[in-house]
């Protein structure tokens, strides 16, 4: 009985094969070590650039929010003005029913509303007396100045802080300036800033006036509903008029407090 012969040129096919499936194996898992690498490092440079992102956006905020308190100063305000603006736009925003993220970002973008004074020269933000009709002129370009500081931004706090500087001195009846915008025209966070800005200058003293009382300023924000003021922004701040109250009042005491410690050097026990 005879076996077959084998066929060596079919197995050194099958061999070289075998080789070449193995190669393509290996190549194989080399791309997905090389793919996850890259995916890795994607990865990596997407969030060093986010991070650079969130940096370069941080210092812009920062340097708007300095410009506007430095326009305070000049314009003979409290810098604690900025914070009370906001604090009450957020008070402002909560009773309306906006969302806790909208209501913190106003409270972060009012903070920005005057910044469009550093625009404005000295000579008129510090005048004791009335402005001639000139200088009201120029001042009423603030928000358009303010504005145009900010800019066009894709950052939506920004975006809103621009939206604010240039409509807080818009009025629910069109009389405003300096666009003349009325009714809803007038971007929310607008309408509630004015609001807030109005009772805020009210009720501290102006280098031109001294502060009415916080009673007096209520009343006149009462009688300006659906006039200068969105009747439902108006209801939404006299809802909460006391919580206005009480966070003016605590505000005003840090302020005092940090006054009395500004330079001290000894024991703060011995301030309480």
């Amino acid at each position: 009985m005879t076996h077959p012969t084998p066929d060596t040129s079919l197995h050194r096919q099958i061999e070289r094969l075998t080789r070449q499936l193995e190669s393509m194996e290996a190549d194989r898992s080399n791309a997905h070590t090389l793919l996850d690498q890259a995916r890795a490092d994607l990865a990596r440079t997407e969030r060093e650039r986010d991070q650079a992102v969130r940096a370069v956006n941080q210092l812009r905020r920062d340097a708007f929010l300095n410009l506007a308190r430095d326009a305070e100063y000049r314009d003979g305000e409290s810098p604690m003005h900025t914070v009370r603006i906001g604090v009450y736009a957020g008070l402002i925003a909560t009773s309306l029913g906006c969302t806790p993220a909208w209501c913190e970002m106003l409270e972060r973008a009012a903070q920005m509303h005057d910044i469009g004074k550093i625009g404005i020269h000295d000579s008129i933000l510090s005048k004791t007396g009335p402005l001639t009709t000139e200088e009201w002129r120029i001042m009423r370009e603030h928000p358009r100045i303010g504005a145009a500081i900010i800019g066009q931004s894709t950052e939506p706090l920004l975006q809103m802080a621009g939206e604010i500087a240039l409509t807080h001195h818009e009025h629910y009846n069109g009389a405003g300036y300096p666009l003349g915008l009325c009714g809803n025209d007038i971007p929310l966070a607008g309408r509630i800033v004015g609001v807030a800005d109005f009772f805020d200058a009210l009720t501290h003293d102006r280098n031109y006036r001294k502060a009415l009382p916080v009673d007096t300023v209520l009343s006149m924000i009462r009688e300006r509903r659906g006039e200068q003021f969105d009747p439902q922004v108006v209801d939404a701040f006299l809802r909460i008029s006391s919580q206005i109250k009480a966070a003016r009042q605590r505000i005003i005491e840090q302020e005092r407090f940090c006054e009395a410690t500004e330079g001290w050097d000894g024991d703060w026990w011995m301030l309480a």
